[in-house]
């Protein structure tokens, strides 16, 4: 059944390197990506593997991927 999980949210304490900006975080069907809201530079989840709280992680913890 279908969900009313959010699709988006914002990865707080992960920066973007160019802008200092929290990134937001996008959950699609297999995977989930960090985006720069501002210059849009897409960020590779394990570079930020360190900085994930528990509300992310129950945020991923629904779309199947290789975790890190």
């Amino acid at each position: 059944m279908f969900t009313q999980r959010k699709r988006s949210w914002q990865a707080r304490g992960m920066e973007c390197e160019k802008c200092g900006l929290d990134l937001t975080a996008y959950r699609g069907c297999r995977e989930v990506t960090l985006r720069c809201p501002k210059c849009g530079k897409i960020y590779d989840l394990r570079a930020y593997a360190e900085a994930m709280d528990d509300e992310f992680e129950e945020e991923m913890g629904f779309v199947p991927m290789d975790r890190i």
